[in-house]
């Protein structure tokens, strides 16, 4: 487990430095555009690379055929027979240094979280206390409200937000500066900006220990500022009177209650500077909006595909080994135990084909439907239950690929039952009474 967590922290932390690398790619572009950069890099501590591996190795690729069984003569592989998993057995691990030292490391993190944790809480349960006494603000949209707490204007709660207006801040602003400040919070609420704060809250708690983490914060708090001051600005609201209203909230309130989004968030002198100058963000591009692109399907696809390939490749090589192992199997056949389920079970060096018919076996042998394998009466009874017992182990049941019996149980449809298949025809190996020879000559 901890070398599964150092696995991820090194890539989390390298995926961060990569974030960083964008982001001064797009440096003379939309701030909105970084920020999600960074949203992107604080979301990555949450996802695991390991789980992308472990979700494309559920999905899966199509394994190989192995070289050392049969080919298939009409497709689709076996349906009929159910593969039966045995649950392992439990272990008990006694207690030494190293878990010791597990449990003082665990009990650091829990601290440390816990109290990051009631931060956030402490401050959202202020926050909603004045959300709760604010009243509406007149002649102001349906989400503003006038609170008398000694805040900053501010935007609080994730859903249903509002735009929070200190009654003592009102009669210092003129209507330009007041309806500038206004735009940034409603800005605020367009983009969900509580909402992707609130994420990154989350990544803070769970690793609170990890430098990065707070370098991630603290960018996506100065991009998020400069993406709303982008806005405003685009909007057409004058320059003069959106900094003259920066600096009024900044001279007569101070951050009293902890909310997401407030006035004043982020490097001001720098905010201010930006909103009297004359730079505006450039445009993407095809070239960087490709690239973009390209690098997001990639990260987000590798994993998931290194993980089917890697299933895919050690599936083949089970099946390889164990149709090797299956070739040179003594088998036994003997007829069916009444009751039992038509099942395929693997353990050790044993096989079983248990409860299994003509027909069955013949799907299991040529990689068909059961209902595909057509004949009389006879396909379907007697039944039978057939045991193969190799000179080396096989994969236990929830490994094991019933494919790797198809030699096996083609040989034996040949030698036992006089089986022949015909394809233009020609008996195809191995062939009824041929094989019986070859049989008995082993």
């Amino acid at each position: 487990m901890i070398a599964a967590l150092i696995n991820h922290l090194w890539q989390s932390t390298l995926f961060c430095g990569g974030a960083w690398l964008i982001t001064l790619m797009l440096r003379t572009n939309s701030a909105a555009l970084r920020h999600w950069v960074w949203l992107l890099a604080s979301a990555k501590f949450l996802v695991p690379f390991s789980l992308l591996f472990s979700i494309g190795s559920f999905i899966g690729l199509p394994a190989a055929r192995s070289a050392d069984i049969q080919p298939l003569l009409l497709g689709d592989a076996l349906q009929s027979a159910s593969v039966l998993v045995s649950p392992g057995a439990l272990r008990v691990t006694e207690v030494g240094p190293g878990s010791t030292i597990l449990v003082t490391l665990f009990a650091i993190w829990l601290g440390g979280a816990l109290v990051v944790g009631l931060r956030w809480l402490l401050a959202w349960h202020a926050a909603n206390s004045i959300v709760r006494a604010a009243r509406p603000a007149p002649g102001a949209p349906p989400d503003a409200r006038i609170t008398d707490a000694d805040i900053e204007p501010a935007v609080a709660r994730i859903f249903h937000p509002v735009v929070l207006l200190p009654a003592a801040l009102l009669g210092r602003l003129s209507d330009p500066e007041l309806n500038a400040v206004l735009a940034h919070e409603h800005e605020h609420i367009a983009r969900r900006d509580n909402l992707k704060a609130s994420i990154h809250r989350l990544v803070e708690t769970l690793f609170w220990f990890h430098p990065a983490v707070w370098w991630i914060g603290r960018q996506m708090l100065e991009e998020r500022e400069r993406a709303c001051d982008e806005t405003v600005l685009e909007n057409g609201h004058d320059r003069g009177d959106y900094a003259a209203g920066i600096l009024a909230v900044c001279r007569h309130c101070r951050a009293g209650a902890s909310v997401a989004a407030a006035a004043t968030s982020g490097d001001v002198t720098r905010r201010v500077r930006y909103i009297l100058g004359t730079a505006r963000p450039a445009a993407v591009g095809a070239l960087k909006t490709v690239s973009l692109l390209a690098v997001t399907i990639a990260i987000a696809t590798a994993p998931l595909f290194a993980g089917a390939a890697q299933d895919a490749a050690r599936r083949y090589a089970l099946l390889t080994s164990n149709s090797r192992t299956l070739g040179s199997a003594d088998i036994f056949v003997a007829p069916a135990v009444s009751g039992r389920t038509p099942e395929i079970v693997a353990a050790q060096n044993v096989v079983e084909i248990r409860n299994s018919t003509l027909r069955d076996l013949i799907a299991l042998s040529y990689g068909v439907n059961r209902w595909e394998v057509l004949g009389g009466p006879w396909l379907d009874s007697p039944r039978y239950d057939i045991r193969a017992v190799a000179q080396a182990p096989v994969s236990e049941t929830e490994d094991f690929d019933p494919e790797a019996l198809s030699g096996l149980v083609a040989r034996l449809l040949a030698a036992r039952f006089d089986l022949s298949i015909h394809v233009n025809d020609r008996c195809q190996e191995p062939c009824g009474s041929r094989a019986l020879a070859v049989e008995r000559a082993r």
